[in-house]
């Protein structure tokens, strides 16, 4: 899910969890596509972009409303994450490089609103100028602007940005996204010119997100190869000290150019921001409780209603809080690859599907805490409901001989309840996977044409999952599926996604508030068999690219809006996943040492939303004497 960050930074497959987090430690591109008052060439140059709306903060605005001017500066927090890292360039495509590496050490030309579902402002850039006709547009960059190593940054490393990050020594990802922009040109030390190939209402504000790179540093390196030398970024923070596998440690640079402009006013507060590196949720849960880190963002919800309490939630020494928010979904599910030929059936895919029993993981497992996925873009207006608009239709009409019926003729959202009986459930999986050629013999599942028996593996990445995927597989046997799961370590699950060489997996698919370009990475033919690409599955499918063209194209949120829902319909009735659940809720606990502001974004992910935090000295001292006393904290937060 890419939220409003305005920091590089990739999203996609995320299954170390238990609900999509929407984020992987490579970074998210924040996604917008706009409806732009954009300034005709030559007119007064703007400070931001906003969507089909006047720009919510003006000119010249003090601080975003979500930070605080007066968050005390100093102290430090201490991160967990799972699994490991092996590299220290979060832009190439192997290797995993440390958690918060290229948000806190990397930055981009604009800077994502968190209030705001599709607006950006000057961060890099002091402002910025869009053509008329769309074609291009004009970045006049701060020249104030370092990088940590004090080199000036310059209109050339904007252009050696785009060149090295479209290259093939970089995640393929960027040459997707940013596959509209034809050039950047170099019109003086502090002026660059962004050339597109076609108009492509999005590219305006996603070229904003570009990170930006040292042309001195990184311009002489093996960029694709070179994992071990200490990045250097125009960021808040650069990297102190590490250990592969273990902790990364990054201090605030005190030199920093930007503390003090308007989109950084109250944030990046920490001195120190320290991660540490664990190999499975319950190990990294006893290390919060016993005070080896300060804050836990909650995936599970085992987790969440039985494990994360005991004393020291009930002293008030740690806090727990779920924290609304108005994020877009995305989807989740048990993705099958559909380059292997036993999943190449849609009536297949639908009856594998109807195995998977929601309502009972939900009472049983979950707590009651979910609610069950039902759109690629639930929580939000993006969702497809009911039956097809008329809108929808012109969209969809002329695709008709590749989409299934059930696109035009079955609803969707909350005119589909949920099947909650299972085995009706089952009955209906028993009669498509007849129609479909499909029978049991000798108690396997077994495709009569080609005697091809129905057996797959689940590859996991953490333990976590061993028992919700237990149940689904012990219901896939009631039809004579044989099916397995594997748990394997971080580097091994990666390559495996990385080559597409697995059955079934754990997908998520964030999305932002407006989906685009990212989408070709998505769902597009073109990505399917991509190395590195977030197509997963393997779609290709000729009506699912020319709605993700329509998304990319669209010339206004309402027909954005429209060419989502059909994209929407398509993808769901095509059962590319088993869909699983959402929560509108971020899940967190935390030592009671630390603030945030009274006002909370409306878009964010917990940890951009850790940028606006800060430790308070008397909150500090009461919480060590309220621990030596052995008594409760009182302090309310």
């Amino acid at each position: 899910m890419k939220i409003g960050s305005g920091r590089p930074y990739l999203t996609g497959i995320v299954p170390t969890g238990i609900v999509p987090t929407g984020f992987v430690p490579t970074g998210i591109v924040l996604a917008f596509t706009v409806l732009i008052a954009i300034s005709a060439q030559g007119a007064e140059p703007l400070h931001g972009l906003a969507v089909g709306a006047p720009l919510k903060h003006a000119q010249g605005f003090s601080h975003f409303p979500y930070a605080d001017p007066d968050a005390v500066k100093g102290g430090k927090i201490v991160l967990s994450a799972i699994g490991s890292f092996d590299k220290l360039n979060p832009f190439t495509l192997k290797g995993r490089d440390p958690f918060m590496l290229a948000t806190l050490v990397f930055e981009s030309l604009t800077d994502g609103a968190l209030d705001e579902p599709i607006a950006a402002y000057g961060l890099l850039a002091r402002s910025i100028e869009v053509a008329g006709d769309g074609l291009s547009m004009v970045y006049r960059l701060r020249p104030e602007a370092r990088f940590s190593d004090g080199t000036p940054l310059t209109a050339g490393d904007v252009a050696f940005s785009l060149d090295v990050l479209r290259s093939e020594a970089a995640n393929p990802f960027y040459r997707y996204y940013y596959s509209d922009i034809e050039k950047i040109e170099v019109v003086d030390a502090h002026t660059v010119r962004v050339i597109f190939s076609r108009v492509n209402p999005e590219l305006a504000l996603i070229t904003g997100q570009l990170p930006i790179l040292p042309r001195h540093f990184y311009g002489g390196t093996k960029f694709g190869s070179d994992f071990t030398t200490t990045p250097v970024g125009s960021g808040p923070y650069v990297v102190a000290d590490y250990e592969f596998g273990k902790f990364i440690r990054y201090r605030r640079n005190p030199d920093y150019w930007g503390r003090d402009i308007n989109v950084n006013v109250g944030k990046y507060n920490f001195d120190e921001i320290v991660v540490k590196y664990y190999r499975d949720d319950v190990v990294r849960l006893e290390g919060l409780k016993a005070g080896e880190f300060d804050f836990l963002f909650v995936n599970s919800s085992k987790q969440w209603a039985v494990d994360v309490g005991g004393k020291k939630w009930d002293q008030g020494w740690v806090i727990k809080e779920a924290v609304k928010h108005s994020n877009t979904a995305g989807m989740q599910g048990f993705a099958f690859n559909i380059r292997r030929p036993k999943f190449q059936n849609r009536e297949v895919r639908r009856a594998l599907g109807l195995a998977f029993d929601f309502a009972w993981s939900n009472r049983t497992l979950f707590y009651n805490q979910y609610t069950p996925n039902d759109s690629y873009f639930d929580n939000s207006e993006l969702a497809a409901e009911g039956l097809p608009s008329q809108e929808e239709l012109a969209l969809l009409e002329p695709l008709r001989e590749h989409l299934p019926p059930a696109v035009f003729t079955e609803p969707m959202g909350n005119a589909a309840p949920p099947e909650r009986n299972v085995r009706d459930r089952l009955r209906q999986a028993v009669r498509l996977l007849k129609q479909a050629g499909w029978s049991v013999k000798d108690g396997v599942l077994t495709e009569a044409a080609t005697g091809r028996e129905m057996r797959f593996t689940v590859t996991l990445v953490t333990p976590t999952w061993l028992r919700i995927v237990e149940p689904y597989l012990s219901n896939l046997k009631k039809l004579g599926v044989q099916g397995e799961m594997r748990v394997v370590d971080n580097a091994i699950y990666e390559r495996i996604v990385r080559t597409k060489d697995f059955d079934v997996i754990v997908a998520t698919f964030g999305q932002s508030q407006s989906p685009g370009n990212e989408q070709r990475d998505f769902w597009h033919s073109t990505s399917a068999d991509e190395e590195g690409s977030r197509n997963v599955i393997g779609i290709k499918n000729p009506a699912v690219d020319a709605l993700v063209d329509a998304i990319i194209i669209a010339p206004s949120r309402a027909k954005l809006v429209t060419a989502t829902h059909a994209l929407d319909r398509v993808l769901w009735h095509e059962h590319y996943v088993v869909p699983h659940w959402y929560i509108a809720a971020h899940r967190i606990t935390y030592w009671n040492r630390f603030a945030y502001p009274e006002t909370l974004p409306l878009y964010f992910n917990p940890f951009i939303h850790l940028m606006f935090w800060w430790e308070e000295p008397a909150r500090a001292e009461a919480l060590e004497a309220a621990m030596q006393a052995d008594r409760p904290l009182t302090l309310a937060r």
